[in-house]
């Protein structure tokens, strides 16, 4: 469900995106913008989706699930716990669902994968082209999650996607060697997006957005730093 805005998203970003690591950029429901008291009090975490990959010496992926197992787990324990210490939400995991439930909740975040992708292109209004996209904001998921609304009384979910790609010994010195030439090979990059949707409409309500080269994703300590700037780009935090 990823494998687009691995490639389409993060190749773009890493394209307009010059430094090593940039603070995060969103795009904020103008209705939630406009009335902070609108804001979601409890929220879903959602079983985050974030794809890790090894870069060999050659720049070729593989997908490493040992390290998307460590990443998950990173990202799950900082955002509960960045979300209670600056009380954005609270945030609850999420339920034990059933098979058809599992699907219609993998089924809803492969849409939000497709959402995530023109929200981050158009979304946020940077283009002129589509600067008016900034107040028509009308992104959505549809309905389908509500049953997780029925199962834990939340407001609405935290979707959290990405990919981290990470350098090997052999990139890294193959890198060293082609700056020796004159030569600038590519390392590693990550893109994640956090983002809340209603549960009762579908309704995209904010999403956070960023880019990194030094992030690595295995490590808690980037990750706290990762979930605290997408958080700091929630409404009324600054």
């Amino acid at each position: 469900m990823m494998r687009r805005i691995i490639g389409a998203v993060l190749l773009m970003a890493a394209s307009l995106m010059a430094s090593a690591a940039l603070a995060a950029m969103s795009a904020t429901h103008p209705a939630l913008s406009q009335n902070l008291e609108a804001r979601p009090k409890k929220v879903v975490l959602l079983p985050p989706q974030v794809f890790v990959f090894e870069l060999s010496a050659g720049g070729v992926p593989t997908r490493m699930s040992d390290w998307e197992a460590m990443a998950r787990g990173n990202l799950t324990a900082a955002a509960t716990r960045l979300a209670r210490e600056s009380r954005l939400f609270e945030l609850v995991p999420t339920p034990q669902l059933t098979t058809a439930e599992l699907d219609q909740l993998d089924a809803h975040i492969g849409l939000y994968d497709r959402v995530a992708q023109s929200v981050f292109i158009y979304g946020r209004g940077e283009q002129a082209a589509w600067a008016h996209k900034k107040n028509e904001f009308d992104y959505t998921v549809g309905p389908g999650l509500a049953f997780l609304r029925e199962q834990t009384g939340a407001d609405a979910a935290l979707i959290v996607l990405g990919s981290d790609f990470i350098s090997s010994g052999g990139r890294k010195a193959a890198f060293a060697a082609g700056l020796l030439l004159g030569i600038v090979m590519p390392l590693g990059q990550s893109f994640i997006t956090a983002g809340v949707v209603d549960l009762t409409t579908g309704d995209v309500q904010w999403m956070s957005f960023d880019s990194s080269s030094s992030l690595d994703t295995r490590t808690p300590a980037d990750v706290d730093g990762l979930m605290r700037a997408l958080y700091q780009t929630w409404p009324g935090t600054r």
